[in-house]
């Protein structure tokens, strides 16, 4: 999988945008990630799937085994179709979906943990995202870095790295996602010329003042209020913190466990030490996955 990187720019008619997404708000989106979620709405509708189904958004439901093509809803969305086929090459393609995301963070994971079972010529190994509306409190995570991508930026994204995304508006932020198969060359999958960026630019990093002990103390005083019927408020509480003061390497899973050492709640600590090893280590080919970013 390609590292994360700008690799391009490509136009997109903001008009044409919003009048393919008007028909599409009529649509029954998939919700299928919402686990991932603190807060309010991811949803996704699929473009481009194997076999032309439409499904229910989950990539490990789908017949590896069968080519990619144009769904029912892709044949209705003329614009966002002709922005696919015009700048990428379709061989390797396999997943086009329209992304929107509001008023809400995702939870920082690894993606395409449990795809052994597909075969390796099948499986998604590069993902590409394209900004169709997006806004000042569109973000982007991987690692310690926070960033943000462009209406018409071209982005190779390494889902297998720790990532998560942030809405931190009730302002849509939508993407197009595109999942391709392995290729002999990351040129191979698009129809313009790559720029490649060899990282995420600094122009693009969202710059954060680093988070001080005060604020790091009174995240850890939540252990004396968390419970199950509160846990996932407090972690979109740490993670919207990560999006605005840098707290270091690892920030959202290690003030989370620390919460959980402090809690007096043994329930808590096991919920949280499920959740680290369900988004950083290991998922069953029947949990969710292919990514909500």
């Amino acid at each position: 999988m390609a590292d994360t990187q700008l690799a391009g720019r490509v136009d997109i008619d903001p008009a044409a945008v919003a009048e393919d997404l008007a028909r599409a708000a009529g649509f029954r989106f998939s919700e299928a990630y919402s686990d991932y979620l603190c807060g309010g709405l991811w949803k996704s509708l699929m473009l481009f799937a194997s076999g032309g189904e439409g499904g229910d958004g989950l990539i490990t439901n789908y017949d590896h085994g069968r080519k990619s093509s144009v769904t029912a809803f892709g044949e209705q969305l003329p614009y966002l179709r002709q922005v696919v086929e015009r700048n990428f090459h379709l061989e390797n393609l396999n997943f086009a979906r329209i992304a929107e995301m509001t008023n809400s963070v995702t939870v920082p994971h690894r993606d395409l943990l449990e795809l052994e079972d597909i075969p390796q010529e099948a499986r998604n190994a590069h993902r590409m995202h394209i900004p169709l509306e997006t806004n000042e409190g569109a973000l982007f995570t991987e690692d310690n870095v926070v960033y943000r991508m462009a209406v018409g930026d071209v982005w190779f994204f390494d889902a297998s790295k720790v990532h998560g995304a942030a809405a931190l508006t009730t302002r849509s932020r939508t993407h197009l996602i595109l999942d391709f198969t392995d290729a002999a060359d990351a040129a191979d999958v698009v129809r313009f010329p790559l720029e490649l960026s060899g990282g995420i630019p600094e122009d693009r990093i969202s710059k954060r003042p680093s988070l001080t002990d005060a604020e790091l103390e009174a995240l850890y005083r939540l252990a004396d209020v968390v419970d199950l019927e509160n846990y996932r408020d407090v972690l979109g509480l740490v993670i919207k913190k990560h999006y605005r003061r840098d707290g270091g390497e690892d920030f959202v899973w290690r003030t989370l466990t620390e919460i959980g050492r402090r809690c007096p709640d043994q329930a808590v600590r096991t919920k949280i030490q499920e959740e680290l090893r369900f988004f950083l280590m290991e998922r069953s080919a029947q949990t969710p996955d292919g990514g909500t970013s």
